[in-house]
């Protein structure tokens, strides 16, 4: 695992946050996690959303 700002791989646990477990580089004092999840919803349920738009139907799925 390496730090996102400046690629360096000492890094060190710091914490958690809404389970997931934090990291912070010590030196630039960056603090991250390992994976991030996408936010908001899929490109499929957006298209969905467009088509029932437009055809006028109701949005409850």
């Amino acid at each position: 695992m390496q730090c996102p700002k400046c690629a360096s791989t000492h890094i060190r646990k710091n914490g958690r946050q809404r389970s997931k477990q934090n990291y912070i580089y010590v030196g630039c004092k960056c603090q991250f996690i390992e994976f991030y999840e996408p936010k908001g919803y899929s490109e499929d349920i957006k298209r969905k959303c467009l088509e029932m738009y437009v055809n006028g139907s109701s949005f409850r799925l």
